[in-house]
């Protein structure tokens, strides 16, 4: 239980998003030239696996997820292979602490290879989501398809997916591609506070 001392199972505040914020900024926000999984080329780019994987961030980034489960009222979380994995993993260890769970999910971006063949990872051998209302995250949106490829996949068998979100929104046209598929997108952050004070 001493690990679990200095654990503050309450909502993240204010506060704790800023602190997030700076966690980013100084693990995951580079400047630079890069390309980016959608194709196009940009000046700043966010790897997040440094900030989901850190443990404070780890926390930080669960407890802005879980503020959103809240407001959805979903029964599972899950995301696109591996942009949502670590995310969706500290989710499920906070919400268990906080004693409020919430189970998680992962879309294989292909079936896999052998045994089960599954797309969908994360359920046991009674378990679906036919029926169940699903918030599909990732860590960054950028034009939304990840987050889409993951939301067919969950529809496909039967989960209710009606929000999304991610870490880090780069709007440049997630929210607007989610809204044509029933979709709304909930932002923690956006690239232009790391932009505006560089």
């Amino acid at each position: 239980m001493a690990a679990l001392a200095k654990f503050r199972p309450v909502d993240s505040g204010q506060h704790d998003k800023d602190e997030l914020r700076e966690i980013v900024r100084e693990r995951s926000f580079r400047f630079g030239r890069y390309t980016l999984s959608s194709g196009k080329e940009s000046d700043i780019y966010f790897n997040m696996k440094p900030t989901m994987m850190v443990a404070r961030g780890a926390q930080l980034a669960a407890l802005e997820f879980l503020k959103i489960v809240a407001q959805t009222k979903a029964e599972y979380v899950g995301g696109l292979e591996m942009g949502a994995v670590p995310v969706i993993g500290s989710m499920a260890a906070v919400s268990s602490v906080m004693n409020k769970p919430i189970n998680t999910i992962f879309v294989r971006k292909a079936p896999k290879a052998h045994g089960t063949r599954d797309v969908i990872e994360g359920l046991g051998p009674k378990e679906d989501l036919k029926g169940k209302v699903v918030l599909i995250v990732d860590d960054v949106a950028t034009s939304g398809k990840s987050i889409l490829k993951a939301i067919e996949e969950v529809r496909h068998v039967g989960g209710i997916v009606r929000d999304a979100a991610c870490l880090v929104d780069r709007d440049e046209g997630a929210t607007a591609l989610l809204a044509q598929y029933g979709v709304t997108l909930h932002s923690v952050l956006h690239a232009s506070e790391f932009v505006e004070r560089h």
